[in-house]
Protein backbone atom coordinates (compact mmCIF):
# COMPACT_ATOMS: atom_id res chain seq x y z
CA UNK A 1 0.00 0.00 0.00
CA UNK A 2 1.58 3.10 -0.96
CA UNK A 3 2.24 5.09 2.36
CA UNK A 4 1.34 8.67 1.32
CA UNK A 5 -2.71 7.15 0.85
CA UNK A 6 -2.82 7.33 4.83
CA UNK A 7 -4.40 10.00 6.58
CA UNK A 8 -2.18 12.50 9.04
CA UNK A 9 -4.29 10.17 11.92
CA UNK A 10 -3.16 6.72 10.58
CA UNK A 11 0.46 8.24 10.11
CA UNK A 12 0.10 9.65 13.35
CA UNK A 13 -0.91 6.48 14.65
CA UNK A 14 1.75 4.34 13.07
CA UNK A 15 4.67 6.20 14.92
CA UNK A 16 2.99 6.07 18.20
CA UNK A 17 2.94 1.85 17.94
CA UNK A 18 6.35 2.21 16.34
CA UNK A 19 7.72 3.92 19.17
CA UNK A 20 6.32 2.32 22.31
CA UNK A 21 7.26 -1.00 20.74
CA UNK A 22 10.40 -0.04 20.33
CA UNK A 23 10.53 0.74 24.49
CA UNK A 24 12.41 -1.50 26.75
CA UNK A 25 10.15 -0.86 29.44
CA UNK A 26 6.37 -2.08 29.39
CA UNK A 27 4.05 0.74 28.37
CA UNK A 28 0.09 0.19 29.34
CA UNK A 29 -2.76 2.55 28.70
CA UNK A 30 -5.81 2.20 30.53
CA UNK A 31 -8.96 4.59 30.32
CA UNK A 32 -10.95 5.55 33.43
CA UNK A 33 -12.78 2.14 33.76
CA UNK A 34 -9.19 0.67 33.93
CA UNK A 35 -9.60 -1.70 30.78
CA UNK A 36 -6.32 -1.93 28.66
CA UNK A 37 -6.01 -0.11 25.39
CA UNK A 38 -2.37 -0.23 24.88
CA UNK A 39 0.02 -2.81 25.68
CA UNK A 40 3.20 -2.84 24.02
CA UNK A 41 6.25 -5.44 23.11
CA UNK A 42 7.73 -5.04 26.35
CA UNK A 43 4.97 -5.67 28.19
CA UNK A 44 3.90 -8.61 26.77
CA UNK A 45 7.79 -10.17 27.15
CA UNK A 46 7.39 -9.02 30.54
CA UNK A 47 3.83 -10.51 31.38
CA UNK A 48 3.43 -13.39 28.82
CA UNK A 49 0.66 -12.15 27.53
CA UNK A 50 0.34 -11.17 23.99
CA UNK A 51 -1.26 -7.42 22.97
CA UNK A 52 -4.34 -9.13 21.47
CA UNK A 53 -5.27 -11.32 25.00
CA UNK A 54 -5.55 -7.84 27.33
CA UNK A 55 -6.69 -5.37 24.84
CA UNK A 56 -10.54 -4.75 26.35
CA UNK A 57 -9.55 -6.60 29.74
CA UNK A 58 -9.15 -4.89 33.02
CA UNK A 59 -5.55 -4.01 34.43
CA UNK A 60 -6.13 -6.08 37.54
CA UNK A 61 -5.73 -9.06 36.07
CA UNK A 62 -1.93 -7.86 35.73
CA UNK A 63 -2.04 -7.88 39.83
CA UNK A 64 -1.96 -10.50 42.70
CA UNK A 65 -4.26 -10.06 45.42
CA UNK A 66 -5.23 -8.33 47.68
CA UNK A 67 -4.40 -5.18 44.62
CA UNK A 68 -6.58 -6.66 42.28
CA UNK A 69 -9.86 -6.73 44.12
CA UNK A 70 -9.13 -3.05 45.50
CA UNK A 71 -7.99 -1.64 42.28
CA UNK A 72 -11.52 -0.47 40.92
CA UNK A 73 -11.54 1.51 44.21
CA UNK A 74 -8.41 2.90 43.70
CA UNK A 75 -9.67 4.60 40.14
CA UNK A 76 -12.87 5.59 41.21
CA UNK A 77 -11.41 7.40 44.90
CA UNK A 78 -8.97 9.42 42.33
CA UNK A 79 -12.03 10.34 39.94
CA UNK A 80 -13.74 11.16 42.60
CA UNK A 81 -11.05 13.39 44.67
CA UNK A 82 -8.53 14.16 42.58
CA UNK A 83 -6.19 12.51 45.36
CA UNK A 84 -3.02 11.57 43.46
CA UNK A 85 -1.63 8.47 45.86
CA UNK A 86 0.93 7.14 42.96
CA UNK A 87 0.06 9.32 39.92
CA UNK A 88 3.47 11.21 38.73
CA UNK A 89 5.17 9.58 41.98
CA UNK A 90 6.26 6.08 40.92
CA UNK A 91 6.72 3.52 43.54
CA UNK A 92 7.72 -0.21 43.69
CA UNK A 93 4.76 -2.69 43.26
CA UNK A 94 4.08 -6.66 42.62
CA UNK A 95 2.70 -7.47 39.18
CA UNK A 96 1.56 -11.27 38.28
CA UNK A 97 2.29 -12.65 35.07
CA UNK A 98 -0.31 -15.15 32.82
CA UNK A 99 1.30 -18.29 34.68
CA UNK A 100 0.44 -16.83 38.11
CA UNK A 101 3.95 -16.24 39.36
CA UNK A 102 4.73 -12.58 41.01
CA UNK A 103 7.87 -10.19 40.16
CA UNK A 104 8.52 -6.89 41.43
CA UNK A 105 8.41 -3.87 39.16
CA UNK A 106 8.69 -0.17 39.09
CA UNK A 107 5.14 1.66 37.87
CA UNK A 108 5.39 5.21 37.00
CA UNK A 109 1.60 6.21 36.56
CA UNK A 110 0.65 9.38 34.36
CA UNK A 111 -2.66 11.38 33.59
CA UNK A 112 -4.19 12.26 30.13
CA UNK A 113 -6.94 13.80 29.01
CA UNK A 114 -8.21 12.70 25.55
CA UNK A 115 -11.72 14.31 24.06
CA UNK A 116 -12.52 14.61 27.74
CA UNK A 117 -11.90 11.35 29.17
CA UNK A 118 -9.51 10.16 31.35
CA UNK A 119 -6.64 7.73 30.41
CA UNK A 120 -3.54 6.73 32.23
CA UNK A 121 -0.43 5.35 31.07
CA UNK A 122 1.90 3.31 33.22
CA UNK A 123 5.45 2.58 32.19
CA UNK A 124 6.82 -0.49 33.88
CA UNK A 125 10.27 -1.92 34.77
CA UNK A 126 11.18 -5.31 35.73
CA UNK A 127 12.86 -5.23 39.07
CA UNK A 128 13.70 -8.93 39.17
CA UNK A 129 17.37 -8.41 37.97
CA UNK A 130 18.16 -5.77 40.89
CA UNK A 131 16.14 -7.45 43.79
CA UNK A 132 18.02 -11.00 42.69
CA UNK A 133 21.15 -9.05 42.81
CA UNK A 134 20.40 -7.11 46.34
CA UNK A 135 19.68 -10.68 47.71
CA UNK A 136 22.77 -11.78 46.63
CA UNK A 137 25.07 -8.55 47.98
CA UNK A 138 23.11 -9.45 51.22
CA UNK A 139 23.85 -12.94 51.13
CA UNK A 140 27.24 -12.59 50.44
CA UNK A 141 27.84 -10.43 53.03
CA UNK A 142 26.09 -12.94 56.11
CA UNK A 143 28.34 -15.41 54.52
CA UNK A 144 31.47 -13.39 55.25
CA UNK A 145 30.42 -12.93 58.56
CA UNK A 146 29.56 -16.13 59.20
CA UNK A 147 32.97 -17.58 57.76
CA UNK A 148 34.23 -15.23 60.41
CA UNK A 149 31.84 -16.70 63.50
CA UNK A 150 32.72 -19.80 62.03
CA UNK A 151 36.48 -19.45 62.26
CA UNK A 152 36.05 -17.95 65.80
CA UNK A 153 33.76 -21.44 66.76
CA UNK A 154 36.04 -23.87 65.08
CA UNK A 155 39.56 -22.53 67.12
CA UNK A 156 37.86 -21.58 70.64
CA UNK A 157 35.46 -24.66 70.91
CA UNK A 158 36.13 -27.73 68.48
CA UNK A 159 39.49 -28.46 69.61
CA UNK A 160 37.96 -28.35 73.77
CA UNK A 161 35.02 -29.82 72.98
CA UNK A 162 37.28 -32.99 71.53
CA UNK A 163 38.91 -32.87 75.07
CA UNK A 164 35.63 -32.78 76.93
CA UNK A 165 34.08 -35.73 74.43
CA UNK A 166 37.22 -37.68 75.69
CA UNK A 167 36.72 -37.47 79.10
CA UNK A 168 33.38 -37.98 79.18
CA UNK A 169 33.78 -41.73 77.04
CA UNK A 170 36.42 -42.50 79.47
CA UNK A 171 34.49 -42.15 82.35
CA UNK A 172 31.42 -43.71 80.87
CA UNK A 173 34.05 -46.84 80.09
CA UNK A 174 34.77 -47.23 83.80
CA UNK A 175 30.39 -47.51 84.24
CA UNK A 176 29.09 -51.02 84.29
CA UNK A 177 26.85 -51.43 81.48
CA UNK A 178 23.83 -51.80 83.46
CA UNK A 179 24.40 -48.99 85.41
CA UNK A 180 21.76 -45.85 84.73
CA UNK A 181 24.91 -43.77 84.62
CA UNK A 182 25.88 -45.17 81.60
CA UNK A 183 22.92 -44.06 79.61
CA UNK A 184 23.02 -40.25 80.51
CA UNK A 185 26.74 -40.66 79.78
CA UNK A 186 25.63 -42.17 76.26
CA UNK A 187 23.39 -39.31 76.18
CA UNK A 188 25.85 -36.78 76.98
CA UNK A 189 28.27 -37.84 73.93
CA UNK A 190 25.44 -37.76 71.79
CA UNK A 191 24.79 -34.37 72.25
CA UNK A 192 28.32 -33.05 71.75
CA UNK A 193 28.66 -35.17 68.66
CA UNK A 194 25.53 -32.87 67.29
CA UNK A 195 27.46 -29.98 68.57
CA UNK A 196 30.58 -31.00 66.53
CA UNK A 197 28.38 -32.12 63.52
CA UNK A 198 27.16 -28.42 63.66
CA UNK A 199 30.65 -26.37 63.92
CA UNK A 200 31.45 -28.83 60.80
CA UNK A 201 28.65 -27.59 59.01
CA UNK A 202 29.21 -24.41 59.70
CA UNK A 203 32.61 -24.59 58.79
CA UNK A 204 31.26 -26.42 55.11
CA UNK A 205 28.97 -23.36 54.25
CA UNK A 206 30.84 -20.22 55.33
CA UNK A 207 34.35 -21.36 53.91
CA UNK A 208 33.70 -24.52 51.39
CA UNK A 209 37.12 -25.92 50.10
CA UNK A 210 37.93 -25.60 46.22
CA UNK A 211 36.46 -28.60 44.29
CA UNK A 212 39.07 -30.92 43.08
CA UNK A 213 37.60 -32.02 39.70
CA UNK A 214 38.06 -35.46 38.70
CA UNK A 215 36.14 -38.32 37.06
CA UNK A 216 33.49 -39.23 39.58
CA UNK A 217 31.03 -41.74 39.18
CA UNK A 218 27.02 -40.04 39.62
CA UNK A 219 25.71 -43.67 39.78
CA UNK A 220 28.04 -45.60 41.95
CA UNK A 221 28.10 -42.45 44.10
CA UNK A 222 24.32 -42.35 44.45
CA UNK A 223 24.35 -46.16 44.84
CA UNK A 224 26.72 -46.25 48.02
CA UNK A 225 24.48 -43.69 49.63
CA UNK A 226 21.53 -45.87 49.39
CA UNK A 227 23.55 -48.77 50.92
CA UNK A 228 24.21 -46.58 53.76
CA UNK A 229 20.66 -45.93 54.11
CA UNK A 230 19.50 -49.43 53.76
CA UNK A 231 21.60 -50.26 56.43
CA UNK A 232 19.76 -47.81 58.98
CA UNK A 233 17.07 -50.53 61.01
CA UNK A 234 14.71 -47.13 61.24
CA UNK A 235 14.46 -47.33 57.81
CA UNK A 236 13.97 -51.09 57.10
CA UNK A 237 10.32 -50.31 55.97
CA UNK A 238 12.07 -47.38 53.01
CA UNK A 239 13.17 -48.75 49.82
CA UNK A 240 15.35 -46.94 47.15
CA UNK A 241 14.86 -47.18 43.73
CA UNK A 242 17.80 -46.15 41.46
CA UNK A 243 16.95 -45.99 37.94
CA UNK A 244 19.43 -44.33 34.56
CA UNK A 245 22.59 -44.84 33.35
CA UNK A 246 24.82 -41.84 32.69
CA UNK A 247 28.73 -41.13 31.87
CA UNK A 248 31.11 -40.06 34.55
CA UNK A 249 31.38 -36.21 34.97
CA UNK A 250 33.43 -34.03 36.70
CA UNK A 251 33.29 -33.39 40.22
CA UNK A 252 34.73 -33.59 44.10
CA UNK A 253 33.45 -36.70 45.50
CA UNK A 254 34.08 -35.30 48.97
CA UNK A 255 31.93 -32.90 48.33
CA UNK A 256 28.61 -34.50 46.95
CA UNK A 257 27.58 -35.07 50.11
CA UNK A 258 25.08 -33.56 49.19
CA UNK A 259 23.39 -36.49 47.81
CA UNK A 260 23.68 -38.01 51.71
CA UNK A 261 21.53 -35.16 53.03
CA UNK A 262 19.00 -35.17 50.46
CA UNK A 263 18.27 -39.09 50.87
CA UNK A 264 18.01 -38.57 54.75
CA UNK A 265 15.80 -35.66 54.15
CA UNK A 266 13.59 -37.71 52.03
CA UNK A 267 13.89 -40.54 54.74
CA UNK A 268 12.24 -38.31 57.39
CA UNK A 269 10.01 -36.83 55.37
CA UNK A 270 8.43 -40.20 54.66
CA UNK A 271 9.04 -41.35 58.22
CA UNK A 272 11.40 -44.26 57.27
CA UNK A 273 8.29 -45.92 55.28
CA UNK A 274 7.68 -45.88 51.39
CA UNK A 275 9.52 -45.82 47.82
CA UNK A 276 12.28 -43.14 47.40
CA UNK A 277 12.83 -43.04 43.92
CA UNK A 278 16.40 -42.02 42.65
CA UNK A 279 16.76 -40.85 38.46
CA UNK A 280 19.62 -39.74 36.57
CA UNK A 281 20.31 -38.86 32.90
CA UNK A 282 23.32 -36.68 31.19
CA UNK A 283 21.81 -34.77 27.73
CA UNK A 284 22.19 -30.98 26.44
CA UNK A 285 25.71 -30.81 28.31
CA UNK A 286 23.96 -31.45 31.74
CA UNK A 287 24.17 -34.63 34.54
CA UNK A 288 20.28 -34.42 36.16
CA UNK A 289 19.70 -36.08 39.46
CA UNK A 290 16.45 -36.11 40.66
CA UNK A 291 15.07 -37.36 44.43
CA UNK A 292 11.39 -37.68 44.73
CA UNK A 293 9.97 -39.02 47.77
CA UNK A 294 6.64 -39.55 49.07
CA UNK A 295 6.17 -37.43 51.85
CA UNK A 296 3.77 -34.58 52.64
CA UNK A 297 5.48 -31.76 50.25
CA UNK A 298 7.08 -28.98 51.19
CA UNK A 299 4.25 -25.38 52.17
CA UNK A 300 4.50 -22.97 49.61
CA UNK A 301 5.37 -20.48 52.05
CA UNK A 302 8.07 -23.12 53.53
CA UNK A 303 9.73 -23.41 50.15
CA UNK A 304 10.22 -19.53 49.38
CA UNK A 305 12.78 -19.70 51.91
CA UNK A 306 14.07 -23.04 51.55
CA UNK A 307 17.39 -22.45 51.07
CA UNK A 308 18.01 -19.34 53.16
CA UNK A 309 20.82 -20.61 56.23
CA UNK A 310 18.93 -21.45 59.68
CA UNK A 311 15.70 -21.91 58.63
CA UNK A 312 14.29 -25.39 59.25
CA UNK A 313 11.05 -27.51 60.00
CA UNK A 314 12.83 -30.08 62.24
CA UNK A 315 13.26 -29.56 66.23
CA UNK A 316 16.50 -30.55 66.10
CA UNK A 317 17.53 -28.99 62.65
CA UNK A 318 20.49 -26.24 62.24
CA UNK A 319 18.66 -25.03 59.07
CA UNK A 320 21.78 -25.60 57.33
CA UNK A 321 21.88 -28.26 55.12
CA UNK A 322 19.46 -27.28 52.04
CA UNK A 323 21.68 -24.16 52.15
CA UNK A 324 25.03 -25.80 52.44
CA UNK A 325 24.07 -28.65 49.55
CA UNK A 326 22.93 -25.00 47.30
CA UNK A 327 26.24 -24.43 47.89
CA UNK A 328 28.61 -27.14 47.24
CA UNK A 329 26.26 -27.53 44.06
CA UNK A 330 26.98 -23.98 42.60
CA UNK A 331 30.80 -24.60 43.54
CA UNK A 332 30.21 -27.30 40.54
CA UNK A 333 28.37 -24.74 38.38
CA UNK A 334 25.45 -26.84 39.05
CA UNK A 335 21.58 -26.05 40.00
CA UNK A 336 19.01 -26.88 42.19
CA UNK A 337 15.76 -26.68 42.75
CA UNK A 338 12.49 -27.76 44.83
CA UNK A 339 9.22 -28.80 43.52
CA UNK A 340 6.47 -30.11 45.14
CA UNK A 341 3.72 -31.49 42.98
CA UNK A 342 -0.16 -31.25 43.35
CA UNK A 343 -0.43 -35.00 44.27
CA UNK A 344 2.55 -34.97 46.85
CA UNK A 345 5.96 -35.72 47.67
CA UNK A 346 9.08 -33.13 47.07
CA UNK A 347 11.25 -33.61 43.96
CA UNK A 348 14.55 -32.29 44.14
CA UNK A 349 16.39 -31.74 41.20
CA UNK A 350 20.26 -31.40 40.92
CA UNK A 351 22.02 -30.35 37.29
CA UNK A 352 25.37 -30.73 37.18
CA UNK A 353 27.90 -29.77 33.96
CA UNK A 354 28.70 -32.92 32.10
CA UNK A 355 32.42 -31.42 31.24
CA UNK A 356 34.06 -29.17 33.32
CA UNK A 357 34.78 -25.40 32.50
Amino acid sequence: MDPSSFSPEQVAEARWHTLINSAVDGIIVIDASGLIETFNAAAARMFGYSEQELIGQNISVLMPEPDRSRHEGYIAHHLETGERKIIGIGRAVTAQRKDGTTFPLHLSVGEMVIDGQKHFTGILHDLSKRTELEERLREATALARIGEMAAVIAHEVKNPLAAVRGAIQVIGGRLPHDSSDASIVKEIIGRLDALNELIQDLLVFARPPKPKMLPTDLEGLLRNTANLLRRDPSLAAMRVELDGVTPPLPADQNLLTVFQNLFINAAQAMHGKGVLRVTTEASGGWHTVEVADEGPGIPKEIRATLFRPFQTTKARGTGLGLATARRLVELHQGRIAVNCPAQGGTIVRIDLPSTAE
